[in-house]
């Protein structure tokens, strides 16, 4: 046995999520993302999920590299894949993902939904949306919406969503985006709750998860 497996710094093993983090971005985003996902804990307790605007082929190429910077695993799901903790899901090109509960209150069974949408103008337009706003339906309290750099308004509902059910919802400051016109849309209309660099968002959303919900962020 060469002692790879097994190793406590390998990535996990992951179970039933606690939380779920859904991120919206294109514009600048493979950039943004490899420097925030990064930051996330082995045991971080939720799912992460990404909605990054790209071509058909390009989000492989995303989770290839972003598995050799992140601690957590990086998939491009397949439909009806379980949803688990401790894992970050880039979702495919020209998909709409959203989450299903297979199980019950007591015992949750999450699951990736996938559907093919292609060149669909609305749903294209609206993928982040979709995404948060499903995460809102299933984890209300629990959900956290995250929007990056990028441009556009898709997120803009799902935000409203999230903070409706009251979850958490988080922008990326103007002075660490590349374009600012995505997080700016939703904080505009009021359903951001903190607006932080691109260096703190990690953090924060570990601090939350881990019960720290009601601290000032740095």
């Amino acid at each position: 046995m060469d002692g790879s497996e097994g190793s406590p710094t390998l990535k996990q093993v992951t179970h039933t999520p606690e939380w779920v983090v859904v991120f919206g971005t294109n514009t600048g985003g493979p950039q943004a993302l490899a420097q925030v996902l990064p930051q996330f804990p082995i045991d971080f307790p939720g799912a992460i999920i990404v909605l990054q605007k790209m071509r058909p082929g390009f989000t492989r190429v995303l989770v290839d590299h972003l598995q050799q910077l992140c601690r957590l695993p990086v998939v491009e799901p397949t439909d009806g894949q379980a949803l688990l903790a401790s894992r970050i899901v880039i979702a495919p090109a020209k998909t709409k993902l959203t989450i299903a509960n297979l199980g019950s209150i007591s015992v949750p069974e999450y699951s990736i939904i996938l559907e093919d949408i292609d060149e669909q103008y609305e749903p294209m337009r609206n993928r982040v949306d979709a995404a948060m706003t499903s995460a809102a339906q299933i984890f209300g309290p629990t959900a956290i919406g995250v929007l990056l750099t990028g441009v556009g308004n898709d997120g803009l509902e799902g935000m409203r969503a999230i903070h409706g059910a009251g979850g958490i919802t988080i922008a990326q400051d103007q002075a660490t985006s590349v374009v600012h016109s995505l997080p700016a849309s939703a904080i505009d209309a009021g359903v951001v709750q903190e607006i932080l660099p691109l260096w703190s968002i990690a953090d924060r959303i570990t601090a939350i998860a881990g019960g720290k919900r009601d601290a000032v962020a740095a």
